[in-house]
């Protein structure tokens, strides 16, 4: 670690605050690798394989704790707006075979 580097606090929703040692944030491309691993690694935790009924629910359950999570820093609306603004280019994402699937 070089002499840069800082010791900085991981705040998860109101649980403990857990030191985590870095030389600077994540850049969004790593970001998104941490995300997905994150994902991955919580899935295989609920023993969720996507034939499992309640994959959905698992997976929702973290958009629920981002949502919150966000909110408790910028607020419940503009939480929300980021949810709506994820689900908007979902929508805009799917392919016309799955259309009917929009309600």
């Amino acid at each position: 670690m070089t002499p840069k580097a800082r010791l900085r606090t991981k705040a998860v929703m109101n649980t403990k605050k857990i030191p985590i040692e870095s030389e600077k944030p994540a850049t969004p491309q790593e970001a998104e690798q941490l995300a997905i691993k994150a994902v991955n690694d919580y899935l295989t935790a609920c023993c969720a394989t996507p034939r499992d009924p309640n994959y959905s629910n698992y997976l929702m359950k973290l958009c629920s704790v981002a949502g919150v999570t966000i909110a408790q820093k910028d607020g419940y609306v503009t939480a929300a707006q980021r949810l709506e603004g994820t689900a908007l280019f979902m929508l805009g994402q799917a392919p016309a075979s799955h259309q009917g699937h929009i309600q």
